[in-house]
């Protein structure tokens, strides 16, 4: 083998990719809903809400467009998708709040697809059916082990020196992933996605939009919900991170006992019907006691994540030969019940639902997953 022939990205490099973005973006996407409806801006919470909307509905355009069986070069892809997100964090630093709304939300709308389409696709390269719940949860929960310390970190720069210089630190941040993703030594991967419905499967694409659903109504539960608690960034950075905390501990235990006992459908039941009892409780505990909604938010953030990873690694053992079809199929219908979730949830919003709503939305959301074979 030729020494200067560059070396294909392994996983752990793909690894240090996702760590490097969980530490930028949580940072301050964390906090983009209490910036917009804390003083000054106030903005009611359906119209901040619109910012997530609008982006997973961007998300949802774009994808079809990857999935023409035309070749995508990941690099590219990925570097834009990033360069996306650079400027819906400096956005957000320097525009005014409605303005931020919507070009943060077509930043964001953009590098979901651009960059973790490829990025899920040579990841799911580097498994096989021995190793595959157990490496898929740990690129989740890279994600969720950093983003502890991450709006922890964000809260404390918002505290001290306000959130625009949070957002453009941020923004600083995911352009040096930028760096790193063209940095890394690499052969050029390129990818023809596909939506396949057939081969996913009626109960497994149930399943994802159950995960989509979830997902979509809790960036918007999640902020407002705690913003009503508090307004201090120091303290509402310290619940989030409790929340990904024990969502860390959850998806990384979780993935390596599914791999030793080679079984899936255990743990698809067992996450939605622990979900379940967790967001009645949050609904309930909404403006009322902190401690039993952090309670009930870490329960929540433990049991939610447990079918997603499952629900993936079932579709990749299907579809071995066809990667990226499985990833951009997932992708689409993640966007797109994350969508008509949250829009379900910004009408009753507008309606005078108070906030606490959302979180009986995630608990008939999540049993779809269960559903997944």
């Amino acid at each position: 083998m030729d020494a200067s022939a560059p070396r294909r990205r392994g996983y752990r490099e793909l690894i240090a990719l996702v760590a490097v973005q969980s530490l930028g973006n949580p940072m301050s996407t964390s906090f983009w809903l209490v910036y917009l409806v804390g003083p000054p801006h106030a903005l009611p919470f359906g119209v901040a809400t619109l910012v997530w909307f609008l982006a997973f509905a961007i998300a949802l355009a774009i994808v079809p467009l990857y999935a023409r069986g035309r070749p995508v070069r990941s690099t590219p892809s990925m570097s834009l998708g990033l360069g996306a997100m650079v400027l819906a964090h400096l956005s957000f630093a320097a525009l005014p709040a409605p303005l931020a709304v919507v070009a943060g939300a077509a930043g964001f709308g953009v590098y979901i697809p651009a960059f973790w389409l490829p990025l899920n696709v040579l990841v799911s390269r580097e498994t096989s059916r021995g190793n595959r719940a157990g490496r898929m949860a740990g690129v989740t929960a890279t994600f969720t082990i950093v983003s502890v310390a991450s709006p922890a970190i964000g809260g404390l720069i918002a505290q001290a020196f306000g959130y625009p210089v949070l957002f453009t630190v941020s923004a600083g941040i995911v352009g040096g992933n930028l760096l790193l993703v063209r940095g890394l030594a690499q052969r050029e991967e390129s990818f023809a996605y596909a939506i396949d419905l057939r081969r996913t499967g009626a109960r497994t694409c149930l399943a994802f939009s159950g995960q989509g659903a979830s997902e979509g109504l809790l960036t918007a539960a999640l902020p407002l919900a705690s913003f009503l608690f508090t307004t201090a960034a120091v303290e509402l950075g310290l619940l989030f991170a409790f929340f990904s905390l024990a969502s860390a501990v959850a998806m990384y235990a979780l993935g390596r006992v599914s791999d030793r006992v080679r079984a899936r459908t255990p743990f698809l039941v067992l996450g939605p019907a622990l979900s379940v009892p967790a967001s009645l409780l949050a609904f309930l505990a909404v403006n009322r006691d902190l401690g039993t909604f952090a309670l009930a938010n870490g329960w929540l953030a433990m049991t939610s994540v447990i079918a997603p990873s499952f629900i993936l690694t079932i579709l990749l053992d299907r579809m071995e030969d066809a990667l990226p079809a499985a990833i951009g199929t997932r992708e689409v219908l993640l966007n797109l019940s994350r969508t008509v979730a949250l829009g379900a949830g910004l009408v009753l919003l507008a309606a005078g639902a108070g906030v606490e709503v959302l979180f009986l939305l995630v608990g008939v959301a999540v049993v779809l997953q269960a559903l997944a074979r």
